[in-house]
């Protein structure tokens, strides 16, 4: 018993030296700061982890807000979904061991399936309690540019050479630089070159004591520009420098059964035709806009004795709108929508306008092709009359397509075939037909 006593006690001595000998846990010393950046046109909003611990979601064209953590070393990972899979996508990680009072941003550019993630650093920003100016870093993310030069000046005041703010490659970034508070202008110029002017974007006034990263996009189908350049902040807000040679456009979807052949205006004497003969479910072309309040009024065919429909559309610069007529005689109406035509390469989006006034509220079905409704359930229940929709996510495959009235299951429109792909973006009008029992599904171009 004696000699047992004696080797634990042995044993605890070595334990105790163990703990002692260097080999602690690491001490932090300081704060280091975290951003990251969604560069994939084609993708969801990217989960933003710290190890395994979310930091936050990144939509397309936007930073995460700044975060800070002890200047030890982590893994970052970057996560997504893939509609008709059973768990999360994990598509890049990135090791960082940190500095105390640095900053790190990680942009994820590339595609999905062969994401490029690259690491920028930069001492930490700091601003005395009256100071004036903005910090601002400018970094380059739009594969449609080349090598292209910086321009960041007051308004009406044109490049010259040797005035840039910085010459940049896709992937390549600045040190962040001090600015004084005020409005400015971003030019974008071919690299040497400053008569040749490929982006100017509109005045934005900016305040001082603000950190952001300017960087180009490239432009996505929900934008009329091939290039979009934001100003993203550090703590979450986000400024689109949008360029006046691209102007809004605006399109017209003839949902109503009541309203008939019509042409459309957009001034109040009735002379300026924009849309000729516009018929029911028929879209129209896309006509370019004026920033600010646009007036369209809808006359018969033919016929400018009586106005049946007047709407106005207050656009912003660079935006696709939609305009659709809906409603019964008497109470015609036009609704307004930014339709959300972005493809993801993570899955199928489904867009929806429901433009019956013979049901104020249907479901939708998409089940596996050549099958019934019987015991399914609807993708999307109760959609209600005039309103558009927020897209819906489904799975690559082949499907019918049905409607029917809320909470009912009686067919009243389909079945319509879809084969769809991861990327495909369906759109989709419910309309009524001239048999008031019945309903008709219109995919729009």
């Amino acid at each position: 018993m004696t000699r047992f006593f004696v080797l634990l006690a042995c044993a605890s001595t070595l334990l105790l030296g163990a703990c002692s000998d260097g080999s602690a846990l690491p001490t932090a010393t300081g704060k280091a700061g975290i951003l990251a950046i969604n560069a994939i046109e084609a993708s969801p909003d990217i989960n933003f982890l710290i190890e395994e611990r979310s930091i936050g979601t990144i939509p397309y064209k936007a930073m995460s807000i700044l975060q800070e953590y002890d200047d030890l070393d982590y893994t970052f990972n970057f996560d997504v979904f893939f509609s008709g899979g059973t768990s999360i996508t994990r598509i890049a990680s990135q090791h960082i061991d940190f500095v105390a009072d640095q900053t790190y941003t990680l942009l994820i550019g590339g595609t999905l399936a062969n994401p490029v993630v690259t690491m920028w650093e930069a001492v930490a920003p700091s601003f005395d309690a009256n100071a004036t100016v903005l910090q601002v870093t400018f970094a380059h993310t739009s594969g449609v540019l080349g090598m292209v030069d910086y321009y960041f000046a007051a308004p009406g005041v044109a490049p010259v050479l040797g005035e840039e703010v910085a010459t940049l490659s896709i992937g390549e970034n600045t040190q962040p630089a001090m600015f004084e508070a005020g409005e400015y202008v971003m030019t974008i110029t071919a690299s040497g070159d400053p008569g040749n002017v490929l982006y100017t974007s509109a005045t934005v006034s900016f305040i001082a004591q603000t950190v952001l990263t300017i960087l180009p996009f490239d432009g996505d189908f929900d934008d009329t520009a091939p290039v979009v350049v934001r100003a993203l902040g550090a703590g979450g807000a986000a400024v689109t420098m949008s360029d006046n040679s691209y102007p809004a456009t605006v399109e017209f979807v003839h949902a109503s059964i009541d309203l008939g052949l019509s042409d459309i205006y957009d001034d109040d004497v009735l002379t300026s035709l924009i849309v000729s003969a516009h018929a029911f479910q028929e879209t129209s072309a896309e006509i370019p806009v004026v920033t600010g309040d646009n007036t369209f009024r809808y006359t018969p065919a033919g016929s400018t004795a009586m106005v049946t429909l007047e709407g106005t559309l207050n656009a912003f610069i660079g935006r696709r709108y939609r305009l659709t007529t809906w409603g019964p005689s008497g109470s015609f109406a036009l609704a307004l929508d930014l339709p959300d035509r972005r493809p993801l390469d993570s899955t199928v989006k489904i867009l929806v306008f429901q433009a019956s006034t013979n049901f104020g509220f249907v479901d939708i079905y998409a089940v596996d092709a050549d099958t019934t409704i019987d015991g399914a359930f609807p993708f999307r229940p109760g959609v209600s009359t005039g309103s558009p929709s927020s897209p819906s996510a489904i799975a690559p495959g082949s499907y019918d397509i049905y409607v029917t009235e809320f909470a009912e299951t009686a067919v009243l429109a389909g079945p319509v075939r879809l084969d769809v792909a991861f990327g495909d973006v369906v759109d989709m009008l419910i309309t009524d037909t001239v048999d008031p029992a019945l309903l008709d599904i219109v995919l729009l171009p």
